[in-house]
C-alpha cells in the first residue's frame, strides 16, 4: 500500500499503486473543487482545469508523468502543480490540495507535516 498525506486536511490515506488520484479524493470525501469546480468540473477527463493539487513532497517518480493534456492546461502554473484526474499514484507523496486558494498556516502545515515520515 502507498501513502498520501493531505497537508490541508491533516490526514494520511492508504491506497493502491496505480490508483488516479482525483478518484481517491472524491472517494475520502475530502474537498477538491473550489467555487468554479463545484458548478462546472469536467468529470476527470482533464478539460476545466479546476481540480488543481500541488506536490509537497515525496519522490521525484511518486506520481504518473505530465500528461499533455497537463503539459497545455499547467502553462503559467507552479511547476509543482497538477491535474488530480490526471495523476496516478506510483508511491508515497505529499499533496496540497486547492493550491490557488493555500490556508493562511500554510507554512506550519508544511512543517508540520515534513516532521512526521511518510510511509513508503
Amino acid at each position: 500500500m502507498t501513502t498520501i498525506r493531505f497537508i490541508r486536511e491533516g490526514i494520511d490515506i492508504q491506497c493502491k499503486p496505480g490508483e488516479n488520484l482525483r478518484d481517491l479524493v472524491i472517494r475520502e470525501k475530502l474537498q477538491l473543487y473550489g467555487l468554479k469546480g463545484l458548478l462546472g468540473n469536467c468529470s476527470g477527463v482533464g478539460q476545466c482545469s479546476t481540480c488543481f493539487i500541488s506536490v509537497e513532497g515525496g519522490n521525484k517518480k511518486s506520481l504518473s508523468p505530465l500528461t499533455s493534456i497537463e503539459e497545455e492546461k499547467l502553462k503559467n502554473r507552479p511547476e509543482n502543480w497538477r491535474l488530480a484526474c490526471q495523476t496516478l499514484i506510483n508511491s508515497s507523496s505529499i499533496i496540497l490540495t486547492k493550491p490557488q486558494s493555500p490556508p493562511q498556516d500554510l507554512e506550519v502545515l508544511k512543517k508540520n507535516s515534513e516532521n512526521k515520515k511518510l510511509p513508503r
